[in-house]
């Protein structure tokens, strides 16, 4: 999952610039997703780990208790107040979601005395798709909150832009703190040892591989009615692994009321059970093309953007022009995008332009030019880059 991506690759390089890295996570008995021994192994052992109990998923979900965020809330704070008062670290981070550990950010200063910062892998505020009677409860509870989390904080990290600008727009005195897009990085060492073997076949193959949200269906649809028009002179297989962030026994498809509509079924294959981080990186490097999937938001950052560059396979991105993976692909003068604005998904020249677009990466995916490793665009990105802005940060809030 994104959020444990993006821990994994700080704790790489912590180390590298002064900073020892003390982690808190949750038991695997408690956790309903599945464990993942190979992101472990690449972790590495530069940080020291304390596990933490969980209310027990079988008996909360009874009473519809599931949230992770909910049923680590105590466990967790016992432990970051016992170990915060007598390690007397520099500082907290707080990487979300889950969001609702970061209602015990301030109470844990007011205790200790230590200054805390807040790094949004999604955001906590968003307009609801889904507006079901939790869903709803869950916002109302959201805007209630924030603002509670905000004020106290020492500074603000975020995947995007967009996701920092909306903050400032609902609290503009954040704005006298630090407040820092920090996109995704990438350990490009992660792809060595994956085997890079294309299944073979009549058709060709496109994936997608991760979760599938609300924001991104609008996206999809118009996806499938490019898709239809390429299949009708390329035969094509498209799959769609993981798009459901559902444990184990709780996973429903996610695309398949879209499949229906648009007549897909004979083309899109979705298998929507997560799978481990190695498997993921092995079936998108073994396709003819990955596809990178953006959505209406301007602040969806796309995790796997920067693996997708890594890999060296060919990939295409179908992206929100004023999201950051549109901005880093034209710095990169990466020819298989297409941008789109929301506004304009539904129109026949969005469609034709990006079939033609996908049509045209499928026929030259045996010349694909990857990017180079040493490209300063790319470079910035990196997992180690990534961690010196963290770091230059926490310098900061460490210092003053």
């Amino acid at each position: 999952m994104p959020p444990s991506q993006r821990v994994r690759l700080l704790v790489r390089h912590l180390r590298e610039f002064g900073w020892e890295p003390v982690i808190f996570t949750v038991d695997q008995y408690y956790r309903e997703e599945l464990s993942d021994p190979w992101m472990v192994e690449i972790t590495g052992n530069a940080f020291e780990q304390l596990t933490v109990k969980a209310w027990d998923q079988r008996r909360s979900r009874k009473i519809g208790i599931g949230d992770l965020g909910i049923r680590i809330f105590f466990h967790l704070f016992n432990a970051m107040r016992k170990e915060a008062k007598k390690r007397r670290p520099a500082l907290i981070l707080y990487p979300v979601p889950p969001w609702y550990i970061m209602v015990m950010a301030p109470l844990l200063k007011r205790l200790t005395g230590i200054p805390y910062a807040i790094d949004f892998i999604d955001p906590w505020i968003f307009e609801l798709k889904n507006k079901n009677t939790k869903a709803r409860f869950s916002q109302w509870i959201a805007r209630r909150l924030e603002g509670y989390v905000m004020r106290p904080s020492s500074a603000i990290f975020a995947v995007s832009q967009g996701i920092l600008n909306d903050l400032k727009k609902r609290y503009p005195k954040i704005q006298e703190r630090p407040l820092i897009a920090v996109p995704y990085g990438v350990e490009a060492s992660d792809f060595i040892s994956i085997n890079k073997g294309k299944e073979q076949g009549p058709k060709v193959i496109l994936r997608y591989t991760g979760a599938v949200s609300g924001n991104m269906l609008p996206v999809i649809e118009t996806l499938f009615k490019a898709l239809k028009i390429v299949h009708a002179k390329i035969p094509l297989l498209v799959i769609f692994t993981g798009t459901s962030y559902a444990g184990k026994g709780m996973v429903i498809p996610i695309l398949q009321e879209l499949i229906n509509k648009q007549d897909m079924s004979q083309i899109v294959v979705e298998n929507p059970s997560r799978v481990s981080y190695r498997e993921a990186l092995e079936l998108n490097m073994g396709a003819d093309l990955q596809l990178l999937i953006g959505d209406t938001t301007p602040y969806y950052a796309a995790s796997k953007l920067m693996g997708m560059v890594a890999s060296g396979q060919p990939f295409f991105a179908f992206v929100n022009t004023n999201s950051f993976p549109a901005n880093f692909l034209a710095d990169l003068d990466f020819a298989d995008t297409v941008c789109f604005l929301p506004d304009h998904l539904d129109s026949d020249a969005t469609v034709e332009a990006l079939a033609n677009a996908l049509l045209k990466a499928i026929e030259n995916r045996d010349h694909f030019i990857p990017v180079e490793k040493e490209n300063p665009v790319f470079l910035q990105y990196t997992a180690k880059a990534m961690t010196k802005i963290f770091t230059d940060t926490f310098q900061k809030i460490a210092h003053e």
